[in-house]
């Protein structure tokens, strides 16, 4: 079958940078396609198969789906007595990349963008009805006032991520060690975080190869990963609200070498912290 490909610059509003529509039925819907953009949709009535990177889906009334640029997939009837409705928001891939950074955590992006099937979550009926107001307001504004259009998309885009992240979030919990929970907990803490591994060791009492499988597993990435991430989100903050140098705020976020904590900064941030303070 082939896979046609479905482009942001024909399709989103390069003022908005969103789109909303509604797809009535399954026989309205594109075949075998991807994008080079981000899609959210939602099921608002009936349900349907949805063939995704070469897998069957089940969906039904209430589940929301985010769909990475270059999946591949089409919808197709569940039975043959059971038709589909949707609402289908679509994005600029820059636009969701800045959606990602507001969470401040980089293992979440990289988890909802690299898992073989796309997210699905279902969703309490009154937290879909929300989602699907504010999406109907993109489609109001975009023809009346394209600046209030693009503020109801984001805000429609982190409510949605939002629910997925806490989903995550819960998945997690549930799973995790109670220790670590404790650990994690502490580790928030400045005089825990700034510490460093040597401090995460002595609160864990676990061993460093322990500890690590652990991170691994549960948090998908690695202490040192984890410890750095709550050094630089203190750091930016102090960025924002202090006058302090930059080596000053270096220092008390815990990082003794400053080519290093520029290094990291920029990886996360996407800019230096200098930048950063007089955005």
């Amino acid at each position: 079958m082939q896979v046609s490909v479905l482009k942001a610059a024909a399709l989103i509003d390069p003022q908005v940078q969103s789109n909303f529509h509604i797809e009535y039925s399954i026989r309205q819907t594109t075949p075998l396609h991807r994008h080079d953009y981000f899609e959210i949709f939602i099921i608002t009535s009936g349900k349907c198969t949805h063939h995704i990177n070469g897998e069957a889906q089940y969906l039904e009334k209430g589940m929301m789906v985010f769909i990475r640029p270059d999946d591949t997939h089409y919808y197709d009837f569940y039975d043959e007595e059971t038709d589909c409705q949707f609402i289908n928001v679509n994005f600029y891939k820059e636009v969701v990349e800045d959606a990602f950074k507001y969470f401040e955590t980089p293992v979440f992006a990289q988890k909802l963008k690299g898992l073989q099937m796309p997210p699905c979550i279902i969703l309490p009926p009154a937290d879909m009805e929300a989602l699907i107001r504010k999406s109907k307001q993109i489609h109001l504004y975009t023809s009346i006032d394209k600046q209030k259009a693009r503020i109801m998309a984001r805000s429609f885009l982190t409510d949605a991520l939002t629910y997925y992240f806490f989903k995550e979030q819960d998945e997690n919990q549930k799973k995790m060690p109670q220790w670590l929970d404790a650990l994690l907990l502490e580790l928030q803490k400045k005089e825990n975080f700034t510490g460093g591994l040597n401090r995460l060791n002595e609160l864990s009492r676990h061993s460093v190869g322990h500890i690590n499988r652990v991170f691994k597993q549960y948090l998908h990435t690695t202490p040192t990963a984890y410890i750095n991430h709550l050094r630089l989100v203190y750091a930016k903050n102090l960025l924002l609200t202090t006058n302090l140098t930059i080596l000053e705020i270096a220092l008390e976020a815990g990082f003794d070498n400053l080519s290093h904590f520029y290094h990291l900064f920029k990886k996360n941030y996407g800019a230096s912290p200098g930048k950063i303070r007089y955005r």
